[in-house]
């Protein structure tokens, strides 16, 4: 979580996508992360939680509040974000992000699982 605020504070929108699911990277919006990454003054990140579960592969959620300015004034942002583990690379899970899969699919993080028994939970949380 932290490497992908420090991402926005920088502007690394390839880092961002990067780090994305890869099953929804392609409905990711670059421009607009890249304009809302520039045109914010990101004022802190607070990691409240993390929880990782076992199994394969892992899963886990992290609790944080962003804050940042804009044109707009001073703005926070609570969420509990949803991310999963593909060999060494942790994906977040963007609940923003549709993806195209039924229940019974393999599961859009590669482990070769069906959907509703790896990351089906995660989503829309």
């Amino acid at each position: 979580m932290r490497s992908r605020y420090s991402a926005y504070v920088l502007g690394l929108v390839d880092y961002l996508v990067a780090t994305t699911l890869p099953a929804q990277q392609d409905g990711l919006d670059r421009q607009s992360i890249s304009e809302w990454s520039a045109k914010s003054t990101w004022l802190g990140l607070e990691v409240e939680s993390s929880e990782v579960f076992g199994g394969q592969p892992e899963h886990a959620f992290v609790t944080f509040t962003a804050r940042w300015h804009d044109g707009q004034g001073e703005h926070s942002h609570r969420e509990q974000s949803s991310f999963v583990q593909n060999g060494a690379r942790w994906y977040f899970i963007d609940p923003t992000v549709p993806v195209k899969t039924g229940r019974n699919d393999n599961c859009p993080c590669g482990s070769g699982h069906k959907f509703k028994k790896c990351c089906a939970g995660y989503f829309n949380r």
